[in-house]
């Protein structure tokens, strides 16, 4: 009994004295030679912008960050696109802010369409995974007049509240260690795995790419700040979504584990203008695990506009 409960403690205390161990890097040391940072509010916030014609931009998920569309982004430069991918406040070498407000759907949304004015792009098509898929929907609720089309691949639409894990890392110490040990780099391929049906994609490179952010100094307590802030702001993609009136295509994995294809068919039958296509065999991850299926679908949405030589998976 006694060894249980001082067991237990250790492991609530210990997360205050390893996360110096873990979170060694300034967000800088991700910016790869083609990213950079574009300053909004004062914030760095890191972007890949390759390639040159009609602009695609990139919306990562929850969790994840642009190196997540890096197969992608090549390939769509390649069939002659420009491309950019941004990481989202909180997420990859953007910074991680203290302020619970810089994390609702609208903030998000708003600083990618600041982003845009800042490198002098007024209309672009929106591509986005999951918590991607849903910052992509506000920005056309809130611009549709600079949004061209949208690809919602899995995208989070009916949620209002965040997660009931959110509210458990709220609670004092008990909060703190939780988001500790949950988001340990080694439980990354485990993360991975359980919410993909295909595994191949799996390569010991592209998991070490999903867990290299955490290893940024601020990481953690930025997860913490976004588990407490409020899900959404004015214009709520849950409420205005079906007013949408640009194209959106959506693409879900028939076997999609965190949102089922349900709520895509719920979308059809309500939006104006939406299509949707259902990868078999596939997870919550169809660019990375099905990127055959999902590059043949692309080039329907986005004809190549080059002669292309070679996809790059």
């Amino acid at each position: 009994m006694l060894i249980g409960f001082i067991a237990f403690v250790l492991l609530l205390i210990a997360p205050y004295l390893l996360i110096t161990q873990r979170e060694t890097r300034a967000p800088e040391v991700l910016l790869s030679t083609d990213m950079r940072h574009v300053q909004w509010n004062s914030m760095p916030i890191a972007i890949r912008e390759c390639g040159n014609g009609p602009v695609i931009v990139l919306i990562h998920g929850f969790g994840s960050w642009l190196d997540s569309w890096a197969t992608l982004q090549k390939s769509l430069v390649g069939a002659g696109y420009r491309v950019i991918a941004i990481d989202m406040i909180g997420a990859g070498a953007s910074a991680r802010s203290t302020n619970p407000l810089h994390y609702t759907t609208a903030a998000q949304a708003r600083m990618v369409l600041d982003v845009l004015d800042t490198i002098g792009i007024q209309q672009c098509s929106l591509m986005g995974h999951s918590y991607g898929g849903r910052i992509a929907l506000q920005m056309a609720i809130f611009a549709p007049e600079r949004i061209q089309d949208i690809v919602a691949i899995a995208p989070e639409v009916h949620a209002t509240t965040r997660p009931p894990i959110a509210k458990l890392l709220t609670i004092p110490i008990l909060g703190y260690a939780l988001a500790f040990w949950s988001t340990a780099p080694r439980l990354i391929k485990a993360g991975l795995r359980s919410v993909s049906a295909r595994k191949q994609w799996l390569t010991v490179e592209r998991i070490a790419s999903y867990a290299a952010p955490l290893s940024v100094r601020g990481h953690l307590a930025g997860q913490m700040v976004q588990s407490s802030a409020p899900k959404d702001g004015d214009m709520p993609v849950p409420t205005h979504y079906r007013h949408i009136a640009v194209p959106v295509h959506l693409i879900w994995g028939q076997n999609d584990p965190v949102f089922a294809p349900t709520d895509g068919l719920a979308m059809v039958d309500r939006m104006p203008r939406c299509d949707i296509a259902i990868i078999p065999l596939c997870g919550h991850i169809p660019h990375e695990e099905a990127f055959s299926e999902i590059w043949a679908l692309l080039l329907k949405y986005y004809p190549a506009r080059t002669v292309m030589l070679q996809t790059y998976r």
